[in-house]
């Protein structure tokens, strides 16, 4: 069967080329054929004040051989892990395209292909409103980025969910939202990374430049509660400090910080860890998949996605949020043994779903 999927890749975003990537890999290791969306978007500089433009500035001067070599890692991943489609202009061009009424299935998903305010051009593809009119359409793991859709963007995944022949969600918290003013059955599934096997992952690997074990410390917002809670992992067991930053931003102060880490060797530092600390939702996911003892830092305005997370597998306590106590739990065996139970269950039944969508019959 040839699948489409659309989701949220072209971005140097360590989460979202791998989620993409997971995908892709898992739909096509069940014999079935996949090409990813591809969109021309022009990317809006962010508003800055004056200081902040200035220091991004210098940064972006001071570190301008890392960030270089991250984005050709990046853009080299594209062209060497992904199947992509031609990029497309606009919704028109992609609906008029007698090539993608070819296709069979439609996907979209994960990372947040419902956050109705980011690249508004290409909503209504996030949506899947193109293509085959017999074409199965579900998603896998859509996310959102608040739960605060207008009335006229409630009407919208109203309407555009009718054609779907599954919905799943990533997020609890999204799930009880949708629920609360749609009429569909949602189901929670785990994001992408989960779906591959370690075995998987360890086709694409790099071998990173630091031996573990470390505490390895990725965040894409500034958090100052994660450099205390990696200092307090590092008094107790004696482990240096790594940091990883995609925006040449040195975001804590580390023994260690690497600014231009290819999503490949993203994977080795995981893989060598031995705690993970992150604000990051893919940050804390990949911790999971990898088996390392994690702490999450949430912060109150978005705490949902990682907080969701990390319910499912059993480890609130494990969540930091900003004005929570200084003590942090510490793991234990049976932590660990009842957290890989836990993605046991939760896998196989993310499996059975697309599973089952890629085998529906309409």
């Amino acid at each position: 069967m040839k699948t489409l999927t659309v989701t949220f890749h072209h971005t140097t975003n360590y989460g979202a080329i791998l989620q993409t990537y997971a995908l892709q890999q898992k739909i096509m290791s069940m014999g079935h054929e996949n090409i990813i969306l591809e969109t021309k978007v022009i990317k809006k500089k962010p508003k800055r004040s004056f200081p902040k433009a200035v220091y991004f500035f210098i940064i972006n001067l001071l570190r301008k051989k890392q960030l270089t070599r991250l984005n050709e890692s990046f853009s080299n991943f594209h062209k060497s892990r992904l199947l992509l489609t031609k990029p497309y202009e606009d919704m028109d061009e992609l609906r008029n395209d007698d090539l993608i009424k070819e296709y069979d299935c439609l996907i979209t998903g994960s990372d947040q292909v419902w956050n109705l305010k980011t690249s508004p051009k290409f909503i209504a593809s996030r949506l899947l409103l193109f293509g085959n009119d017999d074409a199965k359409r579900f998603s896998y793991a859509a996310s959102l980025e608040e739960c605060d859709y207008t009335l006229e963007q409630k009407e919208l995944i109203n309407n555009a969910l009718k054609s779907f022949q599954g919905i799943s969600v990533r997020e609890e918290s999204a799930k009880r939202y949708l629920e609360s003013f749609t009429k569909y059955k949602y189901y929670r599934v785990l994001d992408p990374v989960f779906l591959l096997t370690m075995e998987d992952w360890s086709k694409i690997i790099i071998e990173p430049r630091l031996k573990g074990p470390y505490i390895l410390c990725y965040q894409v917002q500034r958090n100052h509660r994660l450099e205390e809670v990696a200092k307090k992992l590092k008094n107790k067991y004696n482990y240096p400090i790594v940091s990883i930053s995609n925006e040449g931003i040195r975001w804590i102060n580390s023994d260690y910080t690497f600014y231009d880490v290819s999503p490949e060797e993203f994977l080795g530092f995981y893989n060598e860890a031995a705690y993970v600390v992150s604000a990051s939702f893919h940050g804390v996911a990949l911790g999971l998949v990898f088996n390392k003892p994690v702490y999450a830092l949430v912060k109150k305005t978005r705490a949902n996605r990682i907080k969701d997370l990390m319910t499912v597998f059993g480890l609130s306590d494990f969540v930091i949020e900003q004005d929570s106590s200084l003590d942090i739990p510490f793991y234990t065996p049976s932590i660990l043994d009842n957290v890989r139970q836990i993605k046991a269950k939760e896998v196989s039944q993310s499996n059975s779903f697309i599973n089952e969508m890629l085998n529906y019959d309409k």
